[in-house]
């Protein structure tokens, strides 16, 4: 399939503006519709996407791309479709006192318009998607970019969504780095992009140009802090494991692992030997998502050679040998690297983790907040005293963060995710999704007995002046 051209583009858009002028409020039973709509797409065309994802990674685990990518799709509908009457309803807010008389004020939630939705290739699914659910909801109509990197799955999805949505409700487009920079130049009512911070930065600058609200999902270095007696045998293994999960592939994937000076051989003798009984054969085991492409294979491929080049330990867990044919690496660690190496200045992205040491919590916790802001932080503690756990919560600013766990804060439907900083502008998911694509309008309702609104009435006067001396009263105690 050929990709968009920009001339198509422009028709879909003019359509969908069209649309939401002539219905800019859908009813509740109209956003029903659209997320059983999302919802029965995702279950028919669940072996269709296994089969798209496998093509496109090389290999990729079928129950991943179940729990992960379609499940993620269904789960955000089913929550939307619990709680839309809710989150729909109008909220009545308390005027502050008696001066404005029988007066009522509520705030509305609004759909914006025509969303715009550009998504990244590691979850070409659930990316394109589950915000797609969030906007609906809200009312508006939306058109999702998928990426040219995983283009199986960006024809599939384009070839299908048809049968389920009209063009002027939802639509997909795909094209490369050129239309993406088009798409982003749209007068969107609001635009969100999944991705990395560079190319972030460029659709917050194409989006400023038109006052553009955006929403930027982005990526970083997610710290895990290990305390002493989280360096245990099952908690490095769920460390590892979701580290394993599309092979690192994953903006919540914990990045760098900071664990105690003292614990520090303990920690590689555990995480070799969980490993090599998890995957005896790793490279080709069906387990194992392959990385994008090969240029991504060389990028982290490099990491690894510059980190050696420069007298670092780096660690292969598995003991075999990256294969570009299957574009599989086994899972590596990196010991102690400084900060100016590739592999702790960008985010891996990949199998590959960075273990460093540190002496005292008040370090670990200077170290990562000296740092840009993580999309997520962890923790790992076998004791989880609840003051050890309430100092993390605290003290590092991050995105999301996890307790013994790592991703699920991204994964729950009911929650808002997004990052801060370099790691994002906004949220989707639960509630806070909803009103991101929503505009909250404040509806005053005003009545004719109201004191205020008499008080600034021209000509200013006694009643004028009582009010101004009373807002510079002090209050009784």
């Amino acid at each position: 399939m050929t990709d968009t051209s920009k001339a198509e583009l422009d028709r879909l858009f003019e359509k969908q503006k069209a649309a939401f002028l002539a219905d800019n409020n859908p009813s509740y039973e109209q956003r029903m519709e659209w997320l059983q709509a999302m919802e029965k797409m995702m279950v028919d065309l669940r072996q269709p996407i296994r089969d798209a994802l496998g093509r496109d990674f090389d290999s990729h685990p079928e129950l991943i791309t179940d729990l992960f990518e379609t499940g993620g799709v269904l789960g955000r509908c089913r929550n939307a479709m619990v709680h839309l009457q809710e989150w729909m309803a109008p909220e009545e807010r308390p005027l502050l006192d008696v001066v404005h008389g029988s007066s009522r004020c509520e705030v509305v939630k609004q759909p914006k318009g025509v969303m715009g939705n550009i998504a990244p290739w590691n979850f070409p699914i659930e990316c394109s998607l589950v915000m797609v659910v969030d906007m609906l909801a809200a009312g508006n109509r939306v058109i999702v970019k998928m990426s040219e990197l995983a283009p199986v799955t960006a024809d599939l999805i384009r070839a299908s969504v048809g049968k389920y949505f009209p063009e002027d409700v939802l639509a997909v487009v795909v094209g490369d780095v050129e239309f993406s920079e088009y798409f982003s130049q749209l007068r969107w009512d609001h635009l969100t992009y999944t991705g990395n911070t560079n190319v972030g930065r460029l659709v917050m600058q194409a989006a400023a140009k038109n006052l553009t609200p955006v929403t930027l999902e982005l990526g970083g270095k997610n710290p895990t802090i290990f305390l002493e007696d989280g360096v245990d045998e099952q908690l490095i293994k769920e460390y590892l494991s979701f580290k394993f999960c599309k092979n690192g592939q994953i903006c919540t994937s914990p990045d760098y692992a900071l664990v105690p000076e003292g614990s520090l051989d303990t920690w590689l003798e555990l995480a070799g030997k969980v490993w090599k009984e998890a995957y005896p054969t790793y490279i080709g085991h069906p387990d194992v998502t392959g990385i994008i492409n090969e240029r991504h294979y060389d990028r982290i491929i490099k990491s690894l050679e510059e980190a050696r080049n420069n007298g670092v330990q780096v660690v292969n867990l598995s003991d075999e040998e990256p294969d570009r044919e299957r574009r599989q690496i086994p899972m590596y660690l990196v010991v102690n690297p400084s900060d100016d190496l590739e592999v702790m200045r960008e985010e891996t992205f990949g199998p590959v983790t960075p273990v460093r040491t540190y002496n005292t919590l008040d370090e670990a916790y200077a170290y990562i907040n000296s740092r840009e802001r993580p999309l997520a932080s962890y923790l790992v503690t076998m004791a989880r005293e609840p003051e050890m756990v309430e100092q993390f919560k605290r003290r590092i600013v991050s995105g999301g963060a996890g307790i013994n766990v790592f991703g699920f804060q991204a994964a729950e439907p009911t929650a808002p995710f997004g990052g801060i900083g370099s790691s994002g502008i906004g949220c989707h998911g639960g509630p806070q999704g909803f009103d991101n694509y929503s505009h909250s309008k404040t509806v005053y309702n005003c009545s004719q007995d109201n004191p205020l609104k008499m008080s600034v009435c021209a000509p200013y006067g006694e009643i004028t002046q009582a009010f101004a001396d009373g807002i510079f009263a002090v209050p009784e105690q």
